[in-house]
């Protein structure tokens, strides 16, 4: 079930007392590449999120997205759109409060952008205080291992991200411009105008060789695991045995 399409009736007679497990996508309006939307961190949660409603439509309550990211990096490349980390962290950790009055203890953010990591776990542990349990996952990164079977590398508007774009929103991808980063930082740095050196082009991959079908095994790959995850997290399962 989605959130904002139920009635104040529909929420009390299907939701209360019925569901306690909500999703939350949160991503990012930014520069990836000069070959994927602007949107495709929202894309992509977005998608796994009504994927996971379509498995479990009873269990389930998928959430509006949070569309916009703390994506300080980018904020120079045309058309990002970047909110303070402090901004996003109050954000999340409102909609979390908000989302447990009415009965949701189990509370699944999917992450869709890297910058929003920090934020998103400093206001989980706020939420986590008013008894919700939250699981954060960054998929690219959570399941990395993965999307390695599929693809030779990995990175932002790279081979992975761009097969799944292909994959899930083909048409808004222009793959004629994709193109390769070739630096890599030797140290974590922060400073205006780097931007260009440190993500020519507003990449960290290569998504010249992404393909629609890399992308979509990369998302049933995804999927499995957030599926897993779900059945998991109902089963109390969510610890692995050293």
């Amino acid at each position: 079930m989605y959130w904002e399409n139920l009635t104040t009736k529909s929420f009390q007679e299907q939701v209360l007392g019925k569901i306690n497990t909500a999703l939350l996508p949160v991503g990012s309006v930014e520069a990836h590449g000069q070959h994927c939307p602007l949107g495709t961190d929202n894309l992509a949660p977005t998608y796994f999120c009504r994927q996971l409603e379509e498995r479990y439509p009873d269990r389930v309550l998928v959430l509006p997205a949070i569309p916009y990211g703390h994506t300080w990096d980018l904020a120079g490349f045309a058309g990002t759109l970047s909110i303070g980390a402090e901004t996003l962290t109050h954000y999340v950790r409102d909609v979390g409060r908000a989302v447990g009055r009415w009965g949701i203890t189990r509370l699944v953010v999917v992450n869709g952008h890297g910058g929003n990591i920090g934020p998103i776990t400093a206001a989980m542990e706020d939420i986590a205080d008013d008894g919700v349990l939250v699981v954060l996952v960054n998929w690219w990164l959570d399941f990395s291992a993965d999307i390695l079977t599929v693809v030779q590398s990995q990175g932002h508007a790279g081979e992975d991200e761009t097969s799944v774009m292909l994959a899930i929103a083909g048409p808004l991808v222009n793959q004629a411009e994709a193109s390769f980063n070739p630096y890599r930082p030797r140290y974590r740095m922060k400073g205006r105008g780097l931007e260009q050196q440190l993500l020519r082009h507003a990449t960290t991959g290569d998504g010249r060789s992404a393909t629609r079908e890399k992308g979509e095994e990369i998302v049933e790959r995804v999927m499995q695991r957030l599926s897993q995850l779900l059945e998991d997290l109902w089963a109390d399962r969510l610890f692995d045995r050293i």
